[in-house]
């Protein structure tokens, strides 16, 4: 049994990884951090209970989220919910506590487990498969909240995301975990260990060069004006200030307009108001896009009338012609918990948001829009889940597009790792993934991953870029998290053979 000194040793090492796993994300960035992290948290939990190991890793886990999420989960629960600050600092860690703590926890129990593995490689591997597994797991479960994946820490190394077209971020995840846990076996088997990972990054790297060489982000495009029309969030619920609020894209939008864009992007709930029943506003928007033969692709509710006195809301995204006529829509799919549907029954003294017109609805189609050129729409937080972009490539879209209300994360790292997450849709689908947004981060990133364009955040402005097309598929895009699931098994067969072993 482990003396007061050695649980003290572990504790330190599981506080150790959790500060450098928050740290590999924005606002610091120490992506380098993704390769190290959970090494001091493996070592940790080899030895002692498995109440001390659970312990260790809920520390790990709970720091790394206090660093990385609870200050911008906060900050965006305090505007939107309009909760008192205590209020919100609890919402904020509940929800460290649900997708961080809780399965890093899982983690370090299992690893516990996996130690009694004869081998080396074998350990290895279990060990980052029992951690893919569980990313896996946390990215569908309880509607899902894949948010600062291990992975997602290496964004803004276009080296480094390459393989994310073959399994995903989660591969890259899978990747981060070998070399950790080879450095956490390097002082019993150094040889062994020190081969792993050599094998890991060169494969990696290798790979990496091989795309970049291969995507240069060229050929055929579309060319694309993303506005930012930074209007306030308080407008949007004032009807008093819709035309004010419309008056401030229009504006942006005409200088845009002499660029020639094929397609002018404006945000999600650009306008606040039900587009079908304001005649007028066609006429506006044609009044706008002139004799350029643009469309417009733009964020508002839409409602369907399901009987006498009922109907049902949506956060959709419109496109219309150059005339201001509605060509077509499409109905966000993947709602945002507490934001735009209630996941529980009213709970006390939580502001809920359903204001008019009220609990909205989710898609159930993968729209591609046809014109301009075939393109699919993420709304939001859609661009967390890769399975929605796979979706839309699957029904022919050749770039991608995600309008997106990021005002409510103010000036913190929400932003950015907002944005961080999108950069894994363009490479895992090799589509281009053009961002348009209210006060930012709008930008354009390449297939290969590259950011090709990005623009000043909280500034009123219109940018036109040269959206690069595709067609075919890539290899996860055809397989999906497969992947995963197959690293998730070797992890599940390697606590099953410790089971039998101690039976």
């Amino acid at each position: 049994m482990a003396g007061p000194q050695a649980r003290r040793r572990a504790l330190a090492l599981a506080v150790l990884a959790g500060v450098l796993h928050g740290l590999c994300f924005p606002p610091w960035s120490l992506w380098a951090l993704a390769f190290v992290a959970p090494a001091p948290l493996i070592a940790a939990v080899r030895s002692g209970s498995a109440r001390q190991a659970a312990l260790c890793g809920w520390l790990a886990g709970t720091v790394a989220s206090t660093i990385a999420v609870t200050p911008w989960i906060t900050a965006a629960t305090l505007v939107y919910f309009r909760q008192s600050p205590v209020g919100a600092v609890l919402f904020a860690t509940g929800v460290g506590q649900v997708f961080h703590a809780l399965p890093t926890a899982a983690f370090a129990l299992g690893v516990r487990r996996l130690e009694r593995l004869p081998s080396t490689t074998c350990r290895i591997v279990a060990v980052a498969g029992l951690w893919t597994g569980l990313e896996l797991l946390r990215s569908r479960a309880l509607t899902g909240a894949p948010w600062d994946l291990l992975g997602h820490a290496l964004y803004a190394q276009p080296l480094w995301i390459q393989p994310a077209d073959l399994g995903g971020v989660f591969l890259l995840s899978f990747g981060c975990v070998v070399i950790a846990a080879s450095l956490a076996e390097l002082a019993r088997t150094p040889r062994a260990a020190a081969g792993v990972a050599i094998a890991t990054l060169a494969l990696w790297a290798g790979y990496g060069v091989l795309r970049l060489r291969a995507e240069d982000d060229g050929g055929d495009t579309l060319r694309v004006a993303l506005v930012q029309g930074a209007v306030p969030n308080p407008w949007r619920a004032d009807p008093a200030r819709a035309a004010e609020a419309f008056a401030a894209l229009a504006d942006t939008t005409r200088r845009a307009i002499a660029d020639r864009p094929a397609l002018v992007v404006w945000s999600e709930n650009a306008v606040s108001f039900l587009l079908e029943p304001n005649a007028g506003f066609g006429e506006a928007v044609a009044g706008v896009l002139g004799d350029s033969g643009a469309a417009l692709l733009l964020g508002a509710p839409r409602f369907v009338q399901t009987e006498p006195g009922r109907a049902e809301f949506f956060n959709a995204a419109f496109l219309l012609d150059a005339h201001g006529a509605v060509v077509s829509t499409y109905d966000k799919r993947r709602l945002v918990p507490f934001a735009e549907y209630a996941p529980l029954p009213r709970v006390p003294g939580l502001g809920w948001r359903f204001d008019a017109p009220g609990d909205y609805t989710a898609g159930g189609e993968a729209t591609v829009f046809q014109q301009p050129a075939p393109f699919g729409v993420l709304i939001c937080f859609e661009a967390i889940y890769p399975d929605l972009a796979r979706d839309l490539v699957r029904g022919g879209a050749e770039l991608l597009l995600n309008i997106s209300n990021d005002a409510w994360f103010g000036t913190g790292a929400g932003l950015e790792q907002h944005f961080a997450i999108t950069v894994f849709r363009a490479v895992e689908q090799r589509r281009a993934l053009a961002r348009a947004t209210n006060t930012g981060i709008t930008a354009l990133v390449g297939p290969s991953g590259r950011v090709l364009a990005r623009f000043p955040e909280a500034r009123r402005d219109a940018w036109t870029v040269e959206v690069p097309r595709r067609r075919g598929r890539t290899v996860y895009g055809r397989i999906g998290d497969a992947p995963a699931v197959l690293a998730a098994g070797l992890a599940l067969a390697g606590l099953a053979w410790v089971g039998r072993r101690a039976a």
